[in-house]
């Protein structure tokens, strides 16, 4: 028998964002300062398909326009005219972290796993353990990690640049909430910058979270522009989710 707390639980679930059209499409479904956003468009973010936007594919998108929004606010840029589009919020965004000074990001991610959202790793890989305490020692004799990895490094694209970590995009900087469940553990209880030997179950590699001063000014500037965002005063209608300064998203009311 299904318990009717159960049902009332799933149906408020349905609405919390099955069925976006039968919102007041005038309703405000995030505002930021001064500016608002529709309900209307915050659909008209999504993609058009024969199927209603998914409520994760609305709160992406009203993600990305509150992001703009406050960073836009933050500069004195205004907003464009008519209604945003995807690929707007995209172009605006970059052009705008482009103006942002760098340093004012350094204090977050110096917070480390705790509290930035976005973390740049180095990392060593060798063959076990021993090979791990050769690097450690020389990094603390005085060899930079950069050098260790060139001298120590068994992967090849590492040891060339210095024990960068990229992802598949080529980005130096990696979402913390990516990054392997075992490194956060060991470099979450050390300062930025910090090595330590880490097994990773088929291999062993020396990691740290590279200094705020190694990261490119663009990859700073990213950090900033987060800080700024994660501060903001932010309303999210709540039939869409919840503002998490956290991660400085939208997330469901649930989470």
């Amino acid at each position: 028998m299904i318990r009717r707390s159960a049902v009332v639980a799933a149906a408020a679930s349905l609405l919390a964002l099955s069925s976006c059209a039968t919102f007041n499409r005038n309703d405000a479904a995030a505002k930021v300062g001064d500016r608002s956003l529709s309900a209307a468009a915050a659909e008209g973010l999504v993609a058009a398909t024969d199927q209603a936007p998914s409520g994760d594919q609305i709160r992406q998108q009203l993600t990305n326009w509150i992001r703009v929004s406050v960073l836009e606010n933050s500069s004195g840029t205004a907003a464009p005219a008519g209604p945003p589009t995807a690929d707007g919020l995209t172009a605006r965004t970059q052009k705008v972290v482009g103006t942002i000074d760098g340093s004012k990001g350094k204090a977050l991610y110096d917070s480390g796993f705790s509290g930035s959202p976005y973390i740049c790793l180095g990392a060593i890989p060798v063959t076990n353990s021993d090979d791990a305490k050769k690097v450690l020692a020389a990094i603390t004799a005085g060899t930079s990690f950069a050098d260790a990895a060139k001298q120590f490094s068994t992967d090849t694209t590492l040891a060339q640049n210095g024990g960068v970590v990229l992802d598949q995009n080529g980005a130096e900087c990696l979402s913390s909430s990516t990054v392997n469940s075992t490194i956060v553990e060991v470099l979450g209880k050390l300062p930025v910058g910090l090595p330590a030997a880490v097994d990773l179950g088929t291999l062993t590699a020396v990691v740290a979270i590279r200094p705020f001063n190694t990261l490119k000014p663009a990859s700073q500037q990213l950090v900033a522009a987060q800080a700024i965002v994660a501060k903001a005063s932010v309303y999210v209608d709540p039939r869409y989710g919840r503002w998490d300064p956290v991660s400085a998203s939208v997330v469901p009311l649930s989470s």
